[in-house]
């Protein structure tokens, strides 16, 4: 009999594919907030307790960076509150739980990538509520696995890539139209890990499977800018879009984003066990699964 899973944030930018991509091997389930609202342990407790999952992912969060900034409650709510109603149910029935987390956790000075065991360091309401979650899953269960992601992109969801093409195909419209454009201008001060979101759910099986627990680190190989990744994005779509680097004080936000908060992933190669692909290499698979439907 296959292991049952259960998924938050199961319509998520990575719920989704967690859920796609682990339906072949194991039973699963997945919930979002229309199923049970995290932050009400009155409802996960019976939730949990009746599904009697073997695993949780827990992928639901309040991921909006700047959102968090100006309302830390909420954020605090999700993030810090949700993920310990997750875990003590976890706890309760002997369940192991899978976190997800996040490269913001640390302050982003560093001259060299984040490993696990670097001390963390948050500068925003979100890196450091996701902090707290850690924590609390830390605290609660010994069968636990807390991966940090970073830079996600997917074919779910609202993010960078999606973003790009779009705003690369309007610029090549006006400019077959004959109107004037403008560069896009594309942060190149901040660096990190692009990372697939099919990529993260692949390496969260091969986790369960092995059964690695502790703080794990989980992006692409490699780190670029934004401004780089765009560039290799248009050139692998081969889209002849204008680009121009700019400065992060030219897009002022309500939360400070890390200069370099790039990952390495010590522990899965430490183990044997990392498949996270280079970024570039990733994105070119990502774009020949789904490259043609960006723009829709």
């Amino acid at each position: 009999m296959s292991r049952k899973i259960l998924v938050t944030g199961a319509r998520g930018q990575l719920g989704t594919d967690l859920v796609q991509l682990l339906s072949g091997s194991y039973e699963v389930i997945g919930v979002d907030i229309d199923e049970v609202d995290i932050r009400d342990d009155s409802r996960v407790s019976p939730l949990i307790q009746s599904v009697r999952p073997d695993i949780v992912l827990h992928s639901a969060a309040f991921t909006d960076v700047d959102g968090c900034e100006s309302d830390r409650r909420a954020a605090e709510a999700v993030n810090v509150d949700g993920t310990y109603n997750i875990a003590r149910s976890c706890r309760d029935i002997g369940a192991r739980m899978v976190f997800y987390s996040t490269d913001y956790v640390f302050a982003g000075d560093k001259d060299s990538p984040y490993v696990e065991t670097d001390p963390t360091d948050p500068r925003t309401v979100y890196g450091m509520t996701k902090l707290q979650g850690e924590r609390k899953v830390a605290e609660l269960l010994e069968d636990h696995a807390i991966l940090r992601i970073a830079w996600l992109y997917g074919a779910h969801g609202k993010n960078f890539v999606k973003t790009m093409v779009r705003l690369g195909e309007q610029q090549l419209r006006a400019k077959d139209a004959g109107e004037t454009v403008q560069p896009l201008k594309v942060v190149d001060d901040q660096r990190g890990n692009p990372t697939w979101t099919v990529e993260v759910a692949l390496q969260t099986a091969k986790i369960i499977e092995s059964g690695l627990t502790g703080i794990i680190h989980c992006t692409a190989e490699g780190e670029t800018s934004w401004y780089s990744f765009a560039r290799t994005l248009f050139e692998q779509l081969h889209m002849d879009v204008q680009l121009r680097p700019c400065a992060t004080r030219e897009f002022p936000r309500p939360a400070p984003r890390p200069a370099r908060s790039s990952l390495e992933n010590q522990r899965l190669k430490e183990s044997g066990q990392n498949i996270m692909r280079e970024y570039k290499a990733a994105l070119a698979a990502f774009l020949v699964n789904h490259g043609g439907a960006l723009s829709e």
